[in-house]
């Protein structure tokens, strides 16, 4: 049996959680809106401008987005296929 206070941080925990997954859904969807990216090509874009090269291995930039190699490699091939400029390989 749960105790008040492990209600409560539980309670706490899935407010918390709550918000951030309403955050993100709506810097999703004004990126989507707005400039037409994914919030994982947008983490992509970010990482790369932080860079003084702009350049980062695919390994690199998987580990940072959260992502497997083969879903990094399409999402890649996604923002090159944009053709705006912003990413080759």
């Amino acid at each position: 049996m749960e105790t008040n206070q492990e209600k409560e941080l539980l309670d706490n925990w899935i407010s918390i959680t709550n918000i951030q997954m309403n955050m993100t859904n709506e810097l999703e969807n004004a990126l989507q809106k707005n400039h037409g990216l994914l919030l994982k090509e947008f983490y992509v874009l970010y990482f790369l401008s932080q860079q003084s090269d702009k350049k980062l291995r695919l390994q690199q930039l998987q580990e940072s987005v959260g992502l497997s190699q083969s879903a990094m490699s399409r999402l890649v091939t996604r923002l090159e296929a944009k053709s705006c400029g912003a990413l080759e390989r």
